[in-house]
């Protein structure tokens, strides 16, 4: 088997970062306990602070990307893919963290439940809860069944689609034939807005945390790594003038917001809900060959050199977040501060503090624990 050379896009780890820095926000938004009548306050809530899921979504395009670009390379330079050292690499990369996590939420971190008020903004709660779908990976799952409880082990529910997704698309790329690889990944993308209008009847929950659903954007990521083999999509894309580049992000950031107001398409709107999500993975899409191969970009994120030095520690500031929302929280109810009555000051103050906490456990965490198994990967084969 082939050495493959080792592929690095410096502009990735920046567009990871503001992908979970908009999750973040939107989750202190909600998990803080903070709210604020103030018109100018609602309007920037609900339409833009609260769209902070979207830094999910992106994920899940930049993870389509990622993994089909380095799965074709790999069955470009050997003829075929080692499924099982790809299997092997992700359980390396995803499940240490992930059930400490799941260990956390599930068992440690309840031992404080009878310790908090009532109105403790950060859920802890098991008892609405199926554990066993965080075991196995389908999070998500619960999601849909039990609705939204433990918030500790509820992030994990992209990183269940994701793991998800990692089953079966090495042996899509691995015996799908390479002439009919783009048509299969459209066929996919078709199959989940099918699935979207025929079988979710647009309930939001279906659309945003069910599988197949989600799909859409980790097959849009796939698409553009298709294409990013092809030498004539590359020049494209590396001409594409400044003006068109601004339009394009212009447009883009208009759409995400106005994705909340699908409902006033009256009886067309499980139509429009179902092909919302294909448009955002567009342009997320847009995003990522922008950034890797624009030659008139009007910034990359790589001269943002801080932002992407912390941007490989996103895994694991997406998982401790909320843990770090609630230790916070639970050592200001320890020391008697009323965590009810948030004021404006003490929610900047909790945000910023959670954020800081955030990054640095994250760096520990993966300096100190996940590398002990990411050097495993290295007898395996590749960077997948």
């Amino acid at each position: 088997m082939k050495e493959l050379t080792t592929t690095f896009f410096p502009n990735l780890d920046g567009l990871r970062f503001f992908a979970f820095f908009a999750v973040f926000i939107n989750h202190a938004m909600v998990c803080l306990g903070y709210y604020n009548s103030e018109k100018h306050f609602v309007f920037m809530s609900e339409n833009f602070l609260k769209n902070g899921d979207m830094g999910v979504s992106f994920f899940f395009v930049l993870s389509g990307f990622l993994i089909t670009y380095l799965l074709l390379k790999e069955k470009a330079a050997n003829g075929k893919i080692n499924i099982k050292n790809f299997y092997i690499r992700r359980v390396l990369r995803i499940f240490p963290l992930y059930y400490l996590i799941v260990l956390l939420g599930l068992y440690v971190i309840p031992l404080a439940k009878n310790q908090i008020p009532v109105s403790f903004p950060v859920d802890i709660s098991t008892s609405m809860l199926n554990k066993w779908y965080y075991f196995t990976f389908t999070g998500n799952i619960d999601y849909l069944r039990n609705g939204i409880t433990n918030v500790i082990v509820g992030v994990l529910w992209s990183v269940s689609v994701e793991e998800q997704f990692y089953i079966f698309w090495p042996l899509v790329i691995a015996f799908v034939p390479k002439k009919y690889l783009l048509l299969s990944f459209m066929l996919i993308i078709v199959g989940s807005i099918g699935f979207r209008y025929f079988f979710t009847g647009g309930n939001a929950m279906k659309i945003h945390f069910n599988s197949l659903s989600c799909v859409t954007y980790l097959a849009m990521g796939a698409v553009i790594a298709f294409m990013s083999a092809k030498e004539k999509f590359i020049n494209r894309v590396k001409t594409i003038p400044k003006y068109a580049i601004l339009l394009m992000y212009i447009i883009g950031f208009a759409i995400i917001p106005l994705r909340l107001y699908t409902w006033k398409f009256g009886v067309h709107y499980v139509l429009v809900a179902s092909f919302v999500p294909v448009i955002i993975a567009a342009f997320f899409a847009f995003i990522i060959i922008e950034q890797n191969f624009a030659e008139h970009s009007f910034y990359k994120i790589s001269r943002f050199r801080f932002i992407s030095s912390i941007g490989k520690y996103t895994y694991g500031m997406y998982c401790y977040h909320m843990v770090v929302f609630f230790v916070i929280l639970f050592s200001l109810h320890l020391i008697k501060f009323d965590i009810s009555r948030i004021n404006k000051f003490g929610f900047i103050s909790i945000t910023i503090t959670s954020f800081f906490a955030t990054c640095l456990v994250a760096m520990w965490s993966y300096n100190y624990f996940e590398m002990f198994f990411l050097r495993m990967k290295e007898r395996f084969g590749g960077k997948a």
